[in-house]
């Protein structure tokens, strides 16, 4: 449960949430929700796999997150007004999921002004990061956006070691740098003949990253593990 909102609980805390919770499954292609729901619950994924879309005004499906064993589903959704899911998700594999009923998670993260506090600064730096992201999206170039990304995956790696893995797909990767598959594929297709990094599999070894942050006009700290 890294990086979510549960990771805010205390044992106890955790304790009186889980006796709250129900196990359900879901089959492959299950609407787990839809865009403008009601946001009744909240999930965490035990196994299997949901991918977050949204259908967009020309009918193409944007897919924005695909949600794996021990990550969260609609955590801001509970905290949101009016409570609604901002987008869809669908079940993409026979999955089993933890429901966190709305209530009851607002009974544990607002029974103290601590776990409050800890809830306002969690939401602050969610919306940062989502402002950053559309910052990225809007303000540089392709090959600019994919180093970028590059870096935050690096930075948060627990072994850097020159080698950044994967998270995602790359059409998956591609979706989250507002870019096509193909537009992707060039630029690290640039990337490697121009010997700036190695690919294998969803490994990318780098090879010179202030060479490779000069290349594409950016500075070498935004791999710096310290940056916040």
């Amino acid at each position: 449960m890294p990086n979510s909102i549960l990771s805010l609980l205390d044992d106890e805390e955790k304790k009186q949430l889980f006796a709250t919770c129900q196990s359900v499954h879901y089959s492959t292609g299950d609407s787990l929700f839809n865009k403008d729901d009601t946001a009744q619950s909240m999930y965490l994924v035990v196994k299997g796999k949901v991918s977050l879309f949204r259908l967009m005004p020309n009918g193409d499906e944007k897919l924005f997150k695909v949600f794996l064993a021990g990550e969260l589903i609609a955590e801001m959704a509970m905290f949101m007004t009016p409570r609604v899911y901002p987008m869809s998700a669908r079940v993409d594999q026979e999955t089993q999921l933890l429901a966190f009923h709305y209530t009851d998670v607002l009974s544990v993260f607002t029974k103290s002004p601590g776990i409050s506090t800890k809830v306002m600064g969690y939401m602050s730096n969610r919306i940062h990061h989502l402002m950053d992201t559309v910052n990225i999206l809007t303000q540089v170039n392709a090959n600019q956006r994919l180093v970028m990304r590059l870096a935050e995956i690096y930075r948060l790696q627990l072994k850097q070691e020159g080698k950044v893995f994967l998270p995602v797909t790359k059409k998956l990767l591609a979706t989250q740098l507002g870019m096509t598959p193909e537009t992707l594929s060039r630029a690290i297709k640039k990337l490697k003949s121009d010997g700036f990094i190695v690919e294998s599999g969803n490994q990318i070894t780098l090879i010179d990253i202030p060479a490779l942050c000069d290349f594409v006009g950016l500075t070498p700290d935004i791999f710096a593990t310290n940056q916040g």
